[in-house]
C-alpha cells in the first residue's frame, strides 16, 4: 500500500488489496506499516505482543469493515481513516491484563469494569492520531455502544452514535462471531442471522443488510468460479 510523500492518505489500489484477505495476508501486507506509518505499526506490534487474539480480530474487523466503506461508496479518505481507526479500535485492552481478556466465564463486576473501560483507555492512547484526523475518535470509544443504550463505556443509543461507530460495533462482533479461535466459532451465515436477529436493537439493520449483501456477491462470485449455487442468508428476526 503506497503513501503518497507527506501524506498519510494511501491509493486506492493499495485498499483493494485488503479485500478477500485473510489474516495471514493481511498480517504480511501490515508490515509494510513500519516505514509508512510508524506510530500505528509500533501500537499494533504492541497489541500483538500482549494479546494476540485482540491482535487478529483486529486485523479482520479491519477487513470488514472496509468492506462495508466500499459498499458504501466511501471516499478514499473516509476509508483510510475507518480502516486504520478499525486496526486500533481496541488498543485501549493494552490496559487490560490478559487473564482478563482471556477470561471465558462470567466476570465480576469490578473486573467487568475495568475490561468495558477499554474505550476510553484507546481513545487516550491514539490522542495525537485522533487530532490529525488520522483516527475517528469516536469510533473508537463508542465501538461497545448499542443502537438502545444497553451499550458501554456511556450507554449512548442510535441518536448519537456515528456511522463509523455502527460499523464497528457490527464488524467488531461478526469477526468475534466468527472467529474459530473462539468458544462460538459460527458460521459466517450464523453469524449473519445472529446479526439480524438483533437488528434495530443493538445493530443498524441497514448496515446488517449491507454486510449480508457482500456476503452474498461475495459467495456468489466464489461459487460461479467454482460452478457451484450459494446459500442467501434471509432476514430472520425469529432466530
Amino acid at each position: 500500500m503506497e503513501v503518497q510523500q507527506g501524506s498519510r492518505q494511501k491509493k486506492t489500489d493499495g485498499l483493494k488489496e485488503w479485500i478477500g484477505m485473510n489474516v495471514e495476508h493481511m498480517e504480511q501486507s501490515v508490515a509494510v506499516w513500519d516505514k509508512q506509518e510508524p506510530e500505528a505499526a509500533f501500537l499494533l506490534k504492541r497489541l500483538k505482543r500482549h494479546h494476540p487474539p485482540t491482535y487478529r480480530q483486529s486485523l479482520m474487523t479491519a477487513h470488514y469493515a472496509l468492506l462495508m466503506a466500499e459498499g458504501l461508496s466511501y471516499t478514499d479518505e473516509e476509508k483510510q481513516v475507518l480502516f486504520r481507526t478499525a486496526l486500533l479500535h481496541d488498543i485501549g485492552k493494552l490496559h487490560v491484563e490478559k487473564e482478563l481478556l482471556d477470561n471465558r466465564s462470567r466476570l465480576y463486576e469490578g473486573a467487568l469494569w475495568k475490561l468495558q473501560e477499554h474505550p476510553k483507555h484507546g481513545a487516550a492512547i491514539l490522542r495525537s492520531l485522533i487530532e490529525e484526523g488520522a483516527v475517528d475518535g469516536e469510533a473508537v470509544l463508542h465501538h461497545h455502544e448499542n443502537l438502545d443504550g444497553t451499550g458501554y463505556p456511556f450507554g449512548l443509543t442510535w441518536k448519537t452514535l456515528s456511522l463509523n461507530a455502527r460499523i464497528l460495533r457490527i464488524a467488531g462482533n461478526y469477526t468475534t462471531m466468527t472467529d474459530a479461535h473462539t468458544s462460538i466459532g459460527l458460521s459466517h451465515r450464523e453469524a449473519l442471522e445472529e446479526l439480524y436477529c438483533w437488528s434495530d436493537v443493538l445493530f443498524d439493520a441497514e448496515l446488517v443488510e449491507l454486510l449480508n449483501r457482500l456476503y452474498r456477491e461475495q459467495q456468489q462470485n466464489h461459487r460461479e468460479r467454482e460452478g457451484n449455487g450459494y446459500e442467501t442468508v434471509k432476514r430472520n428476526r425469529n432466530s
